[in-house]
């Protein structure tokens, strides 16, 4: 029996794929993909409710803060070391070592800057900081602090996040 005209027209090749599954395939590895280079999936103007950045307040205080040097303390209840290094007037890079060598982060921070009344920029008590560790983990976080410059405490997390994986708490004696 012959195939009528319609149904020559959507009858396709057995090894073919067919255009719609084409297109369906090339959607469903854009919904992956999309997410993973840190673009919006969703039609509702680029927000989401994934894991976000979000930072304390930066305050000002009477004298700039310093927060290069050597801190003891802990990530997550791992104590360890951090020491932090000035690249630049806004950027330090840093290394935090638990006492046992276990784990490592390299972190790479940024001094958030205020701005004045008068149209200037004075330095914060604050850092933000990209951090990974070797294996393939990477995410963000931040640093308070205090004004006598002895001690910090933060947060961070993966990829965006700028918590959910623990605590920075840290003490500096010999300033």
């Amino acid at each position: 029996m012959p195939l009528s005209v319609s149904a020559a027209h959507t009858a396709s090749h057995p090894r073919r794929s067919k255009p719609g599954a084409r297109v369906s395939l090339l959607v469903l590895l854009g919904a992956l993909v999309m997410p993973s280079l840190g673009c919006p999936v969703s039609g509702n103007g680029g927000a989401s409710n994934g894991p976000r950045s979000s930072y304390p307040p930066a305050s000002v205080y009477e004298i700039d803060p310093q927060f290069a040097g050597e801190w003891d303390g802990d990530v997550d209840g791992l104590p360890g070391t951090l020491n932090i290094g000035e690249l630049d007037d806004r950027s330090f890079f840093g290394s935090f070592v638990t006492h046992d060598n276990a784990t490592e982060y390299t972190l790479l921070l940024e001094h958030s800057y205020v701005d004045t009344e008068d149209g200037g920029e004075v330095p914060s008590n604050r850092v933000t900081f990209t951090w990974q560790d070797g294996l393939g983990s990477r995410g963000k976080g931040w640093l308070l602090i205090n004004r006598e410059d002895t001690a910090l405490t933060g947060s961070f997390g993966y990829g965006v996040a700028t918590e959910g994986l623990g605590e920075w708490s840290f003490v500096r004696e010999n300033f």
